[in-house]
């Protein structure tokens, strides 16, 4: 099992331990740096009495605690039993301690130095010892003690400092995790709470955004399935009918002419579908970009779709009648289908019992339907979706349409001009 690593406890662990090891470095070079200090306040008290008179071979002079003499076996015998003579060097302090610091007070420490004075040899000692201190009447802790309290205190202040800061900056995250866990349509609606830092706003914004962008191309998908799959039905099933029908001519030897003409059909079908994918993938992902236009007859389209579309009108008693033109216009031709089938199928699929009425001139184009029975039939995909796109594209392009319901049908209106 894998041991996922938190934040939190990696800061805090590197706060503690950058803690520690500060303290411990700082309180190390005090220590060096306080018996570097008693050195050199020892060193510069010896050879201030280092020059006094008088003092002779086998007659050291003593100055307070120091003894002054001119051979190392003048020196005290406790200062020649703790140095070693040949340990010692001109101009350099030698020294012993008995006890164990920084952990207690020394019990005694010994002081010895080696001058030249004026060509002489001086030898000068001092012995420190706990007995010489005062009593101050107070049995504290040994001061090592109290080091080590005033060390874990600091260490624990480190501790407490960063487990502070953490905790107050854990809670706006663990808010920003909740809210980004929590989000759902309607909340990418609303605008992202306060999370107190500049940069878990700016996180949210993002997380935000990037939902929204990702919940845009959902619908956006979602949308293209639906066009497609109500675009593709008709020349799907031209295709199917018109495929059976030729399996069934080869079969029969029917004249290899008739044969072409049902080709010609599956490859117009095939060609549309081509199209009108192409088309809704440019409506579904660049809508700001212009499509190709082609040299097309208005007329000859509605035609070539009303004949693609009379298998709606199967088991119905339905009278369609078309007047078109052959005037030529400009125009992008797979939209242009797209809006036409729409209307030419809605019209089929919402007449049961009546007439149909298809009049085309020049770019205006008029279908009228009147339905004697009174069915609702509705497709399971539906009129809105094929009025939806039809719409759409209506609107991008800035062609005049009308779209209304009258007495016993529908008077649906385009000019694509």
């Amino acid at each position: 099992m894998k041991i996922i690593p938190s934040l939190k406890l990696y800061f805090f662990a590197m706060m503690l331990v950058a803690g520690v090891t500060t303290i411990s470095i700082m309180s190390f070079v005090s220590y060096k740096y306080f018996v570097y200090g008693v050195n050199i306040a020892m060193s510069d008290s010896m050879r201030s009495i280092a020059n006094i008179e008088n003092v002779s071979e086998g007659n050291p002079i003593s100055i307070n605690d120091f003894v002054v003499a001119n051979r190392w076996q003048d020196l005290p015998s406790i200062i020649q039993e703790k140095l070693d003579p040949n340990d010692i060097k001109e101009n350099e302090l030698l020294k012993a301690m008995d006890g164990m610091p920084p952990f207690t007070p020394p019990i005694a420490v010994y002081f010895a130095i080696k001058l030249n004075v004026d060509g002489q040899v001086r030898f000068i000692s001092t012995i420190f010892t706990t007995k010489d201190q005062p009593n101050t009447g107070f049995d504290g802790p040994p001061p090592f003690i109290n080091l080590l309290i005033i060390a874990l205190s600091v260490m624990a202040l480190f501790t407490l400092t960063p487990y502070l800061i953490l905790h107050k900056v854990a809670n706006p995250v663990e808010k920003l995790m909740l809210w980004a866990k929590q989000l759902n349509k309607k909340q990418l609606s609303l605008p992202a709470p306060d999370f107190h830092y500049s940069e878990l706003n700016s996180l949210a914004k993002i997380v935000q955004s990037s939902l929204q962008s990702v919940q845009t191309s959902l619908k956006r998908e979602k949308r293209f399935l639906g066009y497609a799959s109500h675009e593709l039905r008709t020349p799907i099933a031209v295709t199917r009918t018109n495929a059976e029908l030729l399996r069934k001519m080869i079969s029969k030897g029917i004249s290899s002419e008739k044969q072409l003409l049902v080709l010609d059909r599956i490859e117009r079908a095939s060609i549309t579908m081509t199209d009108l994918t192409e088309t809704l993938l440019w409506l579904n992902r660049q809508p700001d970009k212009s499509i190709p236009v082609k040299s097309i007859s208005l007329g000859l389209m509605t035609q070539q779709l009303l004949e693609q579309l009379t298998y709606l009108l199967n088991g119905k008693n339905v009278d369609v009648t078309i007047e078109t033109d052959i005037s030529i216009h400009s125009l992008p031709e797979a939209l242009c289908q797209i809006v036409i089938t729409n209307i030419i199928r809605n019209a089929l699929q919402h007449t049961q019992e009546g007439t149909i009425t298809i009049q085309q001139s020049k770019s205006h184009l008029v279908i009228n339907n009147q339905n004697i029975r009174d069915d609702k039939h509705e497709d399971e995909l539906g009129f809105g979706l094929g009025l939806e796109l039809t719409e759409k594209l209506v609107q991008h392009y800035g062609w005049q349409y009308e779209n209304v319901a009258t007495a016993n049908g529908r008077h649906v209106e385009i000019n694509f001009r």
